[in-house]
């Protein structure tokens, strides 16, 4: 228990201190339980404490994140983070970037996210396939996927996923013609330091 508490409280000192004194709260919460011998209460103590952890390391993670991709601007009103700590999904934050030409990318973070065997399998793979609108990139040094679609207007989207550790990055670029451009854009996201923060 004092491991898992140390393991807790050294994570919670990246955080902001809005959120320490919730942290401590349920830290303290938890101690007072376990020497109790109410388990279960320590234990959902605990669960509380991580999920306080997860909105602020989010919130630390937005900070990181560009203020514009490209010819994009972010909305700082639309950014979202969350976490579902007792369920599948832990840490998940999302931002969107647009301008006036309808042009926008809408960039997410999901730590173990059930899509990463399938984007690791791919990226495993020796040749993806014959789809000339799918590939392989390199941003960060991490690597993933590339995925372009035309609609029959002839309105084109990119999707890019990044596995880095067991979390994944995902943004869908709209109303962007040039992969050049998106792939200038993808390369200002400090996909380094965000790992750090989230491992």
């Amino acid at each position: 228990m004092k491991t898992i508490l140390t393991i807790i409280f050294c994570s919670f000192l990246l955080t902001n201190s809005a959120s320490a004194q919730e942290v401590e709260k349920n830290l303290n919460d938890a101690r007072s339980a376990y020497n109790s011998g109410d388990l279960e209460a320590a234990r959902f103590a605990l669960q509380q404490a991580m999920y306080e952890l997860d909105l602020a390391i989010g919130r630390e993670i937005l900070k990181l994140l560009p203020a514009q991709l490209g010819i994009l601007s972010f909305n700082e009103t639309d950014d979202e983070v969350g976490s579902a700590n007792m369920g599948f999904i832990g840490l998940h934050l999302s931002r969107t970037y647009q301008n006036d030409e309808k042009q926008s990318a809408e960039l997410q973070i999901i730590a173990d996210s059930p899509l990463l065997a399938g984007i690791n399998a791919i990226l495993a793979m020796p040749v993806i396939g014959r789809d000339p609108n799918q590939k392989r990139i390199r941003v960060d040094g991490y690597r993933g996927l590339l995925q372009k679609s035309e609609n029959a207007q002839g309105e084109v989207s990119w999707d890019m996923q990044i596995p880095f550790g067991s979390s994944l990055l995902t943004v869908n670029f709209h109303g962007i013609k040039e992969e050049d451009a998106i792939m200038d854009m993808a390369n200002t996201i400090p996909i380094q330091q965000i790992a750090r923060l989230i491992q």
